[in-house]
């Protein structure tokens, strides 16, 4: 699997079918990349900003649970 896979599979555990959406706008609006492009150098970033992105809606839990999948992926 991709990097790109492997974040999609963290964050649809929590997200349902709106994770590829979301993963791609973090991507492109803040890492200024594509999602197929993510490096594991990108990890930490990326799993800061599911977490700010996600945490108003999901709950500081479920962010948390997210950003923590993410960094595993490392």
């Amino acid at each position: 699997m991709t990097l790109e896979q492997d974040c999609l599979s963290v964050l649809t555990k929590q997200m349902g079918p709106a994770a590829k959406v979301f993963l791609n706008r973090q991507c492109r609006n803040h890492l200024k990349k594509e999602a197929s492009e993510l490096q594991k150098e990108d990890l930490p970033e990326l799993a800061k900003l599911c977490f700010i992105g996600t945490q108003p809606a999901l709950g500081v839990v479920a962010a948390e649970s997210l950003k923590k999948g993410i960094i595993a992926l490392e």
